[in-house]
């Protein structure tokens, strides 16, 4: 006696997903890119952000031989975006800096002394008996130089010759000027070289400049000596109202 076979049925076996070959990297390059791109214009986050945008692109090249190749090649590309726009930002940060100690020089304009400027006047490189204004209406003038004789505790020692200007500021602004925030003529040269300045309690070519408030409409008038060479030259003398401003350098002979 024989009995029927019975047949088992069996399911199918289904094939598991292949998991994603270097898929981790490619969404680190992707997020390394876009701390990047945003953090990129934050001066003091300049260098993580090329730090971290120089391993994203690293992590994206590799993940492009995986099979995320679409999202590692946006991770790329955002590093690379993040890596320029930090170099933007640097340089244009340099620029301001450098603009901010240098300043410029001559940008006002040059009229007559004791005159108001006017205001189609082109900028040019003021001179004696000229008046250099600053855009805010800050005024200086400078006297031509006049012979001094300093006395015998003068200093520096050993003056060949002294000259002495009349320097005059005109307050055309709207508020007090402060004389102290001022750089008077301490930059100043005589045929290419450093004019010094002549201190004298006892002679005739002592400054006469001190900290004053000018108020607006105002003038404050004082003097300033200088070392020269022996025989007349070129003088340059530098004003710098307050710091991060246009200077007038004034040049003439001496």
């Amino acid at each position: 006696m024989t009995y029927p076979t019975q047949h088992v049925h069996t399911q199918p076996q289904v094939a598991s997903p292949k998991p994603a070959r270097f898929g981790a990297l490619a969404w680190s390059a992707v997020i390394l890119g876009i701390v990047g791109v945003v953090c990129s214009w934050v001066i003091i986050l300049n260098i993580l952000t090329s730090i971290a945008a120089s391993v994203g692109i690293v992590l994206g090249v590799i993940a492009l031989f995986g099979t995320r190749k679409v999202l590692a090649a946006i991770g790329v590309v955002l590093c690379v975006l993040a890596i320029t726009f930090t170099v933007l930002a640097s340089q244009a940060a340099v620029k301001e800096i450098d603009k901010a100690l240098d300043g410029t020089t001559n940008q006002g304009q040059v009229g007559v002394a004791g005159e108001t400027a006017k205001q189609n006047a082109t900028a040019e490189t003021p001179t004696w008996g000229k008046r250099y204004t600053w855009a805010n209406g800050l005024a200086v003038d400078v006297a031509a130089p006049v012979a001094c004789t300093p006395g015998q505790f003068s200093a520096p020692p050993n003056i060949t010759r002294a000259v002495k200007f009349k320097i005059t500021v005109t307050n055309g602004t709207n508020a007090p000027f402060e004389t102290a925030l001022m750089s008077i003529a301490d930059d100043a040269q005589f045929n290419g070289q450093k004019a010094a300045k002549i201190f004298d309690s006892s002679g005739g070519c002592d400054s006469t400049f001190d900290s004053a408030t000018v108020l607006p409409g105002k003038t404050y008038t004082f003097e300033v000596a200088y070392s020269v060479g022996a025989q007349p030259g070129e003088m340059q003398l530098v004003f710098e109202p307050t710091f991060n401003s246009d200077k007038a350098a004034f040049v003439g002979q001496a």
